[in-house]
């Protein structure tokens, strides 16, 4: 391997946040440990002159505690953070993204700083990777059909293929839900139970969506500007002590948000939906009694 090639080779693995041993280097490049040696000291040079590293205090150092060399990197300039941002509340959040986002965050790397850059690298490589790509092919082509007013071909595990409406994706408790409309009724499914789904050619029209009764529930003010960007309104009314709004919901969702925000929702119509959720309170109750 030429020189040139051989830097490269040695300063993208710095700049990924790994740790090389010379020796094992120099081995994989079948160099001399004095070659090795030059190499590192000519990539400090190069560091230190280029103008992309000034104020960052850059340097290959060797780390006893490892016994292997390293980037070390003193002061952290960053101007553009929105994308560390971005991975820092990642974190807090989930130790597990799918391999799409770690690839695609890899990506925007190459558009930030070098200390932006290594500090990324090093918390992304901190996440489990998930490389399962069922549900984020399935939730595309959803969009898809969503964004097309298409029918959608559904297959539910084992069931028989039914052809839906698709009205909207959501995530919620850790899993990704799929709401549509089947001979009358809203319905949501847990997408982990979704073999396929597939768009079909065949459009609906806009009306059917607009004739479906909606669900009518009163909301306090606080949870409304979060719960309205996720469903689709139908109207909307300011009262005194919040919103009373008509949203197109199923039932299971409508029953979930009532519950956990029981202080915060209140089901209004239609009555099946009231009836079936003070059933669910009174079999709470009796549980205790």
């Amino acid at each position: 391997m030429e020189k040139p090639e051989r830097l490269l080779y040695i300063y993208t693995r710095f700049l990924n946040g790994k740790t090389l041993n010379k020796e094992a280097l120099a081995e994989a490049l079948n160099v001399n440990l004095r070659t090795i040696q030059r190499d590192i000291s000519d990539l400090n040079h190069f560091i230190y002159e280029d103008a992309e590293w000034q104020g960052l205090g850059g340097t290959i150092i060797y780390d006893k505690n490892i016994e292997q060399h390293r980037l070390k990197i003193d002061k952290y300039k960053f101007e553009s953070n929105r994308l560390l941002n971005l991975v820092f509340r990642m974190k807090t959040l989930t130790p597990i993204i799918h391999e799409d986002t770690y690839n695609l965050i890899r990506g925007l790397n190459a558009n930030i700083n070098m200390a932006e850059k290594m500090l990324s690298n090093k918390l992304l490589n901190q996440f489990k990777l998930n490389k399962v790509k069922v549900e984020s092919q399935l939730i595309f082509k959803i969009q898809i059909a969503i964004e097309n007013y298409e029918f959608i071909s559904l297959s539910i595990n084992n069931q028989q293929q039914i052809k839906v409406i698709p009205i909207y994706t959501r995530y919620y408790d850790r899993h990704h839900w799929f709401t549509y409309y089947y001979h009358g009724e809203i319905t949501c499914v847990n997408l982990a139970n979704v073999r396929d789904v597939t768009p079909l050619n065949d459009q609906f029209h806009l009306d059917i969506i607009n004739k479906i009764e909606p669900v009518k529930l009163h909301f306090s003010t606080s949870i409304w500007n979060e719960i309205h960007k996720q469903f689709i309104v139908a109207h909307t009314q300011n009262v005194e002590n919040g919103v009373i709004a008509n949203i197109i919901i199923s039932q299971q969702e409508c029953l979930q948000l009532a519950y956990k925000y029981a202080s915060e929702i209140t089901i209004l119509k239609p009555q099946i939906y009231v009836d079936a959720f003070k059933t669910k309170l009174k079999q709470l109750f009796n549980k205790y009694h």
